[in-house]
């Protein structure tokens, strides 16, 4: 045992101490997480440059376009400063009419969008809105008839399954009239701020015009037809005084955002922690290092204390991640939901989890004579760590379900798959949990078993890596 634990000890210090594991720590959870991070730093940070929009309003009076003014004047006054610090923080919008083509004569309206374009390309412009003439009555517009709209709105189902959305958007048009549209045009369509803008004041004038046209009360069929809210409510309980109450809720976000997270971080300790050793046993072979470490200790007690470094190494990146986590946590509010019965099972799982993976690396490094011949070995394992990632849709929207109970019992996807559903309401049974480390217990030992034949054999093996009939005549006879 002192012999395993000296040669454990010596592998945790060699990886702890390279650079590359700190840099790794570092790199890990910033490559994982750094949108989030990013978008967090930078949520106060925003293009407050002035978007100049013209208007093009083809109603009669143009009151489109006097209203889009006035409002965005509104916006300019009261929206767009910080009320505490004054601080602008959002983009002025500033929109001029502009006297519009007439229909007649398609050339000038041809015209005229050429030049508003040209305004827009050298930046005099943000963009150009065309408000058409029968917005207010849309009834009214021409139409296509029942055979040809019938056949655009088959066209508009193909587009839907081939997702082209400029077929769709065509479509729409000649189904609904060219008229009866409001056309923004800007080289800048992801911006989203200003037509998500004009789509709210348009449709605030649009719709009451309509309706006062046919004698109906635009503010009383607003009230009338606005949608009952149907909120989340956790479940109710009775405490030790007999009084009910509510249990703590979890957001729909914290439901998301805390498995996911849990996932990735033992997907990390896993990896990080089991996979090197397939590596390092190659090198040792390639380099006949094992030939005199096996002058002093037993294949078994080599192979123990690889993996217990190993283990070692996962239980400190563990620690690491799971401090940072928590810190993150704290900062979007929802620390609540990492509670101690998730962090101990995530150690447990963390420990079974690298032993399990880590014994198939180790056996994949023996059974091998170098690097390039123990990718081979190295991707099907690497898919067994990586099976969780593959159900986690799934899972997330069917926590107790057929799927996820199994990929649960399945012992190469438990020690994640147990830890990502605990972390999801309304999270996972006492005795499935202790199932499910039985379960992936019983297989390390299985494993580590097999490996440790595997280990004595090979790791002194040269020459031509050993075939799937050697490995178990191996794991059978010894």
């Amino acid at each position: 045992m002192n012999k395993t634990l000296i040669v454990a000890s010596r592998e945790y210090l060699a990886a702890v101490k390279s650079k590359g594991f700190v840099i790794g720590i570092i790199l890990m959870p910033v490559m994982m997480f750094g949108g989030l991070i990013v978008g967090r730093l930078t949520r106060d940070i925003e293009d407050i440059t002035d978007k100049r929009v013209a208007v093009i309003d083809r109603t009669p009076g143009a009151t489109i376009a006097s209203t889009l003014i006035a409002a965005a004047e509104k916006r300019n006054a009261e929206e767009i400063f910080d009320p505490q610090t004054r601080r602008q923080k959002s983009a002025r919008f500033l929109f001029e009419k502009v006297d519009p083509a007439p229909l007649e004569d398609p050339g000038a309206v041809a015209e005229q969008r050429w030049e508003l374009s040209q305004r827009v390309r050298r930046n005099e412009l943000f963009a150009f809105v065309e408000i058409g003439k029968d917005i207010f009555a849309p009834t009214e517009a021409p139409r296509p008839t029942t055979q040809e709209a019938r056949a655009l709105q088959d066209e508009v189902q193909r587009a839907v399954a081939r997702l082209d959305f400029d077929a769709i958007i065509e479509a729409q048009i000649r189904l609904q009239g060219e008229n009866n549209i409001v056309r923004y045009t800007s080289n800048r369509p992801t911006y989203r701020a200003v037509r998500d803008f004009v789509q709210k004041v348009v449709t605030q004038v649009v719709i009451p015009r309509r309706m006062a046209g046919r004698q109906v009360d635009w503010d009383a069929l607003a009230a009338l037809s606005k949608p009952p809210l149907v909120g989340d409510s956790p479940l109710y309980e009775k405490d030790r005084s007999g009084t009910i109450r509510q249990e703590a809720k979890q957001g729909q976000m914290a439901s998301i955002i805390v498995p996911l997270a849990m996932l990735l971080l033992m997907f990390l300790t896993v990896l990080i922690g089991s996979s090197q050793l397939a590596t390092n046993v190659v090198e040792e072979k390639q380099l006949r290092i094992a030939e005199v470490l096996l002058g002093s200790v037993r294949p078994f007690e080599l192979m123990m204390g690889k993996l217990l470094g190993g283990v070692g190494v996962a239980l400190t990146l563990a620690a690491v991640y799971i401090i940072g986590a928590y810190i993150g946590a704290r900062e979007f509010g929802i620390a609540k939901y990492l509670t101690p019965s998730i962090l101990f099972w995530f150690v447990v799982f963390a420990i079974l989890g690298t032993f399990m993976y880590g014994g198939l690396f180790v056996a994949a490094g023996a059974a091998v004579t170098n690097l390039k011949e123990a990718q081979s070995l190295i991707t099907p394992i690497m898919l067994l760590v990586m099976l969780p990632m593959f159900v986690f849709g799934p899972v997330l929207n069917d926590p107790s379900g057929p799927i996820a109970r199994t990929a649960t019992f399945f012992p190469f996807s438990a020690p994640m798959m147990t830890v990502l559903r605990l972390g999801i309401p309304p999270g996972v049974q006492t005795w499935e949990t202790i199932l499910a480390a039985v379960i992936t217990l019983l297989t390390t030992l299985a494993i580590v078993w097999a490996a440790g034949r595997i280990f004595r054999v090979g790791i002194l093996m040269q020459g031509q890596p050993a075939r799937p009939g050697q490995l178990l005549k191996w794991i059978v006879s010894g």
